[in-house]
């Protein structure tokens, strides 16, 4: 496992160079930039300079001193390499709109979006499993058939429309009638830094709450009930009836043998998951105003801010490739059968 898991980090690297030159390439081809929305602030006003009238001269010079400035008169693969360079020592570059380190901007709004992801995606597996394996043990009854069409009605409401009926019904006192139960939005509340501890952690439970139950539908419906037909088909192999013959008791038959086998087909996705909770969600997080990584993502996007937008790639291809990697570290944990070490 320790051989295998070092083959991993190293074949890591590549793939880091990929990702991060393919997101280098693609922002340095896409229309406007740092220096067309400078320019656009000199000439039409709001930024520096106030607005002013400049002739064809005026304009070219001021481009080429931009994009000396801003280090864009170099060729792309220089740039890059360039880049390369400065993130070895943590170094992203200052923001282009806020002036400001792009790590600093990054890391304000980290915490914000795993608050809400971490717990939905530990959440979302837990009561999966244990709903998939209730409903695999009950398979045809009338719990199983209800809980599948409240699964698949709650599925196909995207995640846009249930976090705004959320607002609705439970942030103002147009429906309920004692009032809203949950804040409007935001990661906590004005007077945070007077609160206690224990009222910190009550805020922000509260602000965070409605977040989570909105991101959990993403994979909410297809873990379950992936878990459950895994489990029904592990229940009618051999081994399982070999298992009851020799008188093992169910509980023992289920739980010693049937779930770890049945919970395999979950884990080869879990990277995938965590990667997508981690990284924010960029409609969940307008809706309900988290600042997190996601509403980041399309802010420097909007604003070509090229430095904030690497930083925020590189932090996402991080935890893809962590992801994976977990993955396979949870397989050998749920199944210690597997041999990575056989792999090339």
């Amino acid at each position: 496992m320790f051989r295998y898991l070092v083959r991993r980090l190293l074949t890591m690297i590549p793939m880091f160079f990929l990702m991060t030159s393919v997101y280098f390439a693609v922002q340095n081809y896409l229309p406007g930039g740092p220096v067309q929305e400078m320019l656009s602030r000199i000439q039409y006003g709001g930024g520096e300079g106030g607005g002013r009238t400049m002739n064809v001269d005026d304009i070219a010079k001021l481009k080429a001193e931009l994009e000396r400035q801003y280090g864009l008169d170099k060729p792309i693969p220089v740039r890059y390499w360039n880049w390369l360079k400065k993130i070895s020592v943590l170094d992203f570059g200052d923001s282009m709109t806020t002036r400001e380190p792009a790590l600093k901007t990054i890391a304000e709004r980290v915490p914000v979006s795993m608050g809400f992801g971490i717990p939905g995606f530990f959440l979302t597996y837990f009561v999966c499993i244990v709903l998939g394996m209730v409903k695999a043990l009950k398979d045809g009854t009338r719990f199983d058939v209800s809980s599948s069409v409240v699964l698949f009605v709650a599925y196909s409401i995207p995640a846009l429309v249930l976090s705004v009926v959320f607002l609705l019904v439970l942030c103002t006192d147009r429906v309920l009638p004692g009032g809203a139960l949950f804040p409007l939005g935001g990661a906590r509340s004005d007077d945070w830094d007077t609160f206690t501890t224990l009222q910190k952690i009550w805020d922000y439970s509260k602000h965070m709450f409605l977040p989570v139950c909105a991101s959990l539908l993403g994979g909410f419906t297809f873990l379950t009930m992936l878990m459950k037909n895994s489990l029904l088909d592990v229940l009618s192999a051999d081994f399982i009836r070999t298992a009851r013959a020799k008188g093992l008791s169910e509980k023992r038959v289920i739980f010693k043998h049937a779930l770890r086998n049945a919970i395999l087909p979950l884990m080869v996705g879990i990277g995938g998951f965590l990667s997508a909770f981690v990284a924010g969600s960029i409609v969940i997080e307008s809706v309900f105003g988290l600042p997190g990584m996601g509403r980041l993502l399309i802010e420097s996007l909007t604003s070509r801010d090229y430095n904030v937008l690497m930083g925020v790639a590189v932090i996402q291809s991080g935890i893809v490739m962590f992801g994976q990697l977990v993955s396979d570290v949870a397989y050998v944990l749920v199944d210690p059968r597997i041999d990575f070490e056989g792999r090339g």
